[in-house]
């Protein structure tokens, strides 16, 4: 990115002058991952005072996700303010003139992101033995934040999770019987949906930084929403999101394991049966996204090679499914 583009390190340094005084940026690179925005990593100098900061700005093109950057940070203040673990916001807002996007600016804290490393090297066996306490008490911290708090933020509020998938679904136009077969099971068990709290949506490894020690921030809250708690729970439980690892809970625990951490950390006991529910249901709502996202490509929405690839994940998650529902009937 060239100091004279929009983002760039000369316009970097006139935002950064409102919350941290006259700046000057230097090492601004672009990091990888993130399929619906862009992310880069860069040093600020303000005030003979040091920072390692991170921008993410919103994917060009991709108008329905506009102004999630901006959004995503006034929710990053709430849950640091209730005891998630969140980086710090330093400064959000949109670009001028036509296309705006929207962005935000945190501190860059330690850690690592990529599952297959967490999940595999020596580095982080510590973190490993931790990570599903952490997690349980993140989720728990999460559930409990008071739903007033977000008054003066847009979140949707999900009450009946199946209907508003389906409303998804069909609206693609793109039919895939082993999709509809998922919704037909669903319906068939589904559990009564007991309260609406702030979920964060997306709870899961590759949107967690993990240290050497265990959880160390939730980060990628750009679908957070009101629903059932229980959504957050599965959800980092679908297969696509153990990376190839057996045990269920994220690829390091049990169901057992996890509704036991989430009890002594929330007090509300939960079934394993709600929990496989809300597992099946959420590798059918991955696969719905992979839907959506290759619909975005084909259309020419975006350019995105990354996107055109999740897109061609469907297949594993009609796999999945197959496979999930088969062993809840076991």
């Amino acid at each position: 990115m060239s100091n004279s583009a929009v983002f760039g390190s000369n316009w970097l340094e006139s935002q950064l002058t409102k919350s941290l005084g006259p700046s000057e940026v230097s090492n601004l690179v672009r990091l990888s991952g993130g399929a619906n925005r862009e992310t880069w990593s860069f040093n600020a100098k303000a005030q003979e005072s040091h920072h390692s900061l991170i921008m993410q700005i919103d994917r060009d093109g991709m108008d329905r996700l506009n102004g999630t950057c901006e959004r995503e940070s006034r929710i990053l203040r709430i849950a640091k303010q209730n005891g998630v673990p969140v980086p710090t916001v330093i400064l959000s807002g949109h670009s001028d003139g036509p296309g705006s996007r929207s962005f935000s600016i945190t501190e860059r804290m330690e850690g690592e992101t990529i599952a297959r490393k967490i999940l595999r090297d020596t580095e982080w066996q510590k973190a490993r033995e931790n990570l599903l306490q952490d997690m349980a008490k993140a989720l728990a911290a999460i559930h409990k934040i008071d739903k007033n708090q977000f008054e003066e933020i847009e979140l949707n509020d999900i009450r009946d999770p199946l209907t508003s998938l389906r409303s998804i679904y069909l609206a693609l136009e793109d039919p895939h019987p082993t999709f509809d077969y998922a919704f037909r099971w669903l319906e068939a068990n589904q559990p009564e949906i007991s309260e609406s709290t702030f979920v964060h949506g997306d709870f899961r490894l590759g949107n967690l930084l993990i240290d050497t020690s265990g959880l160390n921030a939730v980060l990628d809250w750009e679908i957070a929403q009101f629903g059932d708690p229980m959504q957050d729970l599965g959800w980092m439980c679908v297969r696509a999101w153990r990376f190839g690892h057996h045990q269920p809970v994220a690829g390091i625990g049990s169901y057992e394991g996890l509704l036991e951490s989430y009890a002594l950390e929330s007090g509300k006991d939960i079934s394993e049966a709600t929990l496989i529910w809300w597992v099946i249901f959420g590798t059918l709502r991955w696969g719905i996204i992979c839907l959506q996202m290759g619909g975005d490509f084909r259309k020419g929405r975006t350019n995105s090679l990354e996107i055109a690839a999740i897109g061609r994940r469907v297949a594993e998650n009609e796999y999945d499914l197959l496979q999930a529902i088969g062993e809840s009937m076991k």
